[in-house]
């Protein structure tokens, strides 16, 4: 019996056989090649390819849906299909040619540290393209042909090695290498498969075939379990369901706090994978989606692009609201402030300042949004905003986009609903401004209002004590914008960090504060403390 320690990717506890699964290391001949013939080849592959992945869509939940469309849209992105076609007239060969050129693609955005999104996305571009690849290699892309349940081991998976294997048929993923944000980590989460990454390769070197315990809660496997270590397996994992149906029971529960006053959950989110996520843990929307993480590097998305990506997102958040904050580069240092410059920065030109610096870039993504918020409840808040003149600039802007769908001709939903997220204390202090020139509703967004209002950047280590979420100077600020919004009658909602832990949420919660957006990891632990909560302290309570 050993004892091996990885990382968790996915929770839970099983116990199984091991099937190791050998990835084809690729070679490729040095030719010489014909260009025109290549090229006829990777025209072919590629259609080939999408048909699958656009088949593998189809088939899947809403989790996967948007992880193989994204592959399928990199299978036509122009700037890799030139560089392709570059290296084939050069007199590479096709699959060499998608190789190299899908590795530096993949190594570009992986090299990513600061944008974690983008750096899961590295490993669909690999897949997409190893796909092509054993196209033209005439190699299947089905790995696994299994005849019983198994916890699959591998260097790492793609998604699609998931989705390739019949449903059932994977217990557990045990990986040598990996990120618990990658996309087949948040496929083994959406589908309740247990999973662990870097546990290292010499474990692969000798499991295959044998019994392993995987708890991934506690980040570690143990392989050739002994009699008594499998029974308290086998004891705890009974232990585990019923734990899980009474979380369930709590997912379920309307969102009302003790004292019966009804409260709202919304998360904090990227894309569509964690939405999934977040409305499997109870959300009931989404009060936040940062649309600056689904730029790929070097360009801005296009019109087109951008509304399949809103879209995508709001069939993730079935039927549900979902609330775009437009791009606000330097806000979360998404890949896109490597060519913002000096201008995105924390007190420079950042959120709607930039965007209404380039009305064009702007136009694109009002264009989007609207189009797809005919297709589900979106709607749109303007980050950064310091005063109305930011606010009527911006809608402004809005209502030329409107125009301009008009004249093209293309749905759109006329009455999206347009709001502010107050991140600067300006804002706060004159937030009755904004309802009275037509904002439909706020959002309060504490990781900037406390930096702002504090002179404390939140990831600067020895200002940490200065950064106060629920100071007394925020509590004032969040009060003017409760008045103001209560005076207008129009809703708001308190997002951020802070409201992601429960004794902040619950001051929140006392102060009036009836809408919070949270990450979808603290979703379960808001909804129990607000729901062992009285909204009104005992002694504000009538008589």
């Amino acid at each position: 019996m050993r004892i091996w320690k990885g990382s968790s990717a996915s929770p839970g506890l099983v116990l199984g056989q091991v099937s190791r699964l050998e990835r084809h290391v690729e070679t490729f001949s040095t030719g010489p090649f014909n260009p025109e013939r290549e090229l006829q080849q990777l025209e072919g592959a590629l259609s080939t390819a999408k048909s699958e992945l656009d088949s593998m869509a189809e088939r899947a939940a809403s989790t996967e849906q948007a992880i193989f469309q994204f592959q399928s849209m990199m299978l036509e992105d122009e700037g890799m299909l030139r560089e392709i076609r570059f290296c084939i007239h050069a007199g590479v060969s096709a699959a060499a040619a998608v190789d190299k050129v899908g590795q530096r693609y993949a190594d570009q955005l992986a090299n990513m540290a600061d944008n974690p999104y983008l750096q899961l996305r590295s490993v669909d571009i690999l897949d997409a393209t190893s796909r092509v690849i054993n196209i033209l290699s005439n190699r299947p892309r089905m790995w696994l042909a299994l005849d019983h349940p198994v916890i699959l081991a591998a260097d790492r998976l793609m998604p699609t090695d998931l989705f390739s294997v019949p449903s059932g048929m994977i217990l557990g993923v045990i990986t040598a290498e990996g990120s618990g944000q990658s996309h087949a980590a948040i496929i083994a989460r959406a589908m309740n498969i247990p999973a662990i990454v870097q546990v290292g390769r010499d474990f692969l070197e000798d499991c295959d075939g044998r019994t392993v315990i995987l708890d991934s809660t506690k980040g570690e496997c143990i392989l050739d379990p002994d009699v008594a270590t499998r029974q308290q397996a086998e004891n705890r994992i009974c232990e585990l369901q019923r734990k899980n149906t009474e979380m369930n029971q709590l997912c379920a529960l309307p969102g009302r706090t003790r004292d019966g006053q009804p409260f709202e959950l919304l998360a904090n989110c990227f894309g569509p994978e964690d939405i999934d996520t977040a409305m499997q843990s109870g959300a009931r929307g989404v009060g936040l989606l940062r649309s600056s993480y689904m730029m790929l590097p070097g360009r801005i998305l296009d019109e087109q692009e951008q509304f399949y990506f809103y879209s995508s997102c709001l069939v993730a958040a079935q039927g549900c609201p979902v609330t775009v904050r437009t791009f606000d580069f330097g806000a979360d240092r998404t890949m896109a402030d490597a060519y913002q410059g000096v201008q995105s920065s924390k007190l420079g030109l950042r959120g709607i300042r930039n965007s209404l610096r380039q009305p064009r870039q702007f136009e694109t993504q009002i264009c989007a949004l609207l189009r797809a918020a005919a297709r589900g409840p979106l709607r749109v808040m303007f980050p950064m905003v310091t005063d109305v003149e930011d606010w009527d600039a911006a809608m402004h802007i809005v209502e030329r986009c409107r125009r301009s769908l008009r004249e093209r001709g293309v749905p759109f939903n006329e009455k999206t609903q347009f709001g502010v997220m107050l991140s600067v204390p300006a804002a706060c202090l004159t937030a009755e401004e904004f309802v009275a020139h037509g904002c439909d509703f706020l959002v309060i967004g504490t990781n900037d209002l406390t930096q702002y209002t504090h002179a404390a950047d939140r990831e600067l280590a020895s200002a940490e004590r200065y950064y106060r979420p629920a100071s007394p100077a925020m509590k004032k600020l969040i009060t003017m914008v409760m008045d103001a919004a209560k005076q207008g009658n129009v809703p708001v909602t308190i997002c951020g960090l802070a409201v992601g832990n429960p004794a902040n949420t619950v001051q929140y919660l006392q102060m009036g504060l009836r809408s919070f957006s949270v990450s979808p990891q603290n979703l379960l632990g808001a909804k129990k403390a607000l729901l062992e909560a009285d909204a009104l302290p005992d002694d504000n309570k009538p008589e």
